[in-house]
């Protein structure tokens, strides 16, 4: 069974690759984790905020929250770094 890291992981590397195809300046949808990892809360507080519908990720990386929307990608490099601050963000929409 998938853990709620690995869940994460799958669903910011599918997210990575289509940003690689819509950016000409990101030469590889290879996504570039944090140096300390994906925390496990963080991950499992965003899924919880995607399956409340409390955030809408969408095929590039960026999540539509009440208020605006943020990016959790970005041009790291040749491929795409994830913003672990923006995650865990997204997750604390959950404890309101």
């Amino acid at each position: 069974m998938r853990n709620d890291v690995d869940r994460v992981r799958e669903l910011l590397e599918k997210a990575a690759a289509e940003l690689a195809t819509r950016r000409e300046d990101v030469l590889s949808g290879t996504l570039i984790l944090p140096d300390r990892g994906l925390d496990a809360d963080d991950c499992a507080a965003f899924l919880l905020a995607i399956d409340e519908r409390r955030a809408v990720l969408d095929a590039a990386g960026f999540v539509t929250v009440p208020g605006g929307r943020i990016a959790l990608l970005s041009k790291s490099g040749i491929g795409v770094g994830v913003n672990a601050a923006r995650l865990a963000q997204v997750g604390s929409l959950t404890a309101s």
